[in-house]
């Protein structure tokens, strides 16, 4: 994985939710158009929050969905190596 690669995830909860900058916002969206790996999880990420959203008829607690980045995270380091 690339520098940019680690940026570009570290950054994707911000890109998701709309918290970047222009600039940054089109930096990360440049690296997911060229970039399969970082591309794939940006999807998995997208097709979890709507399955989500879609399930609960309401909001998902920030606490429930501060554990999910962190356990997703996790997931990602043991998988990358």
């Amino acid at each position: 994985m690339t520098l940019e690669c680690d940026d570009a995830l570290t950054n994707l909860y911000l890109y998701l939710d709309s918290e970047l900058d222009n600039a940054s916002s089109r930096d990360i969206r440049a690296h997911l158009d060229g970039c399969p790996d970082c591309s794939g999880s940006f999807d998995f990420e997208l097709r979890l929050r709507r399955v989500v959203k879609e399930r609960l008829d309401e909001d998902v607690p920030e606490a429930v969905v501060t554990r999910l980045r962190i356990a997703l995270k996790r997931e990602a380091a043991g998988s990358s190596g």
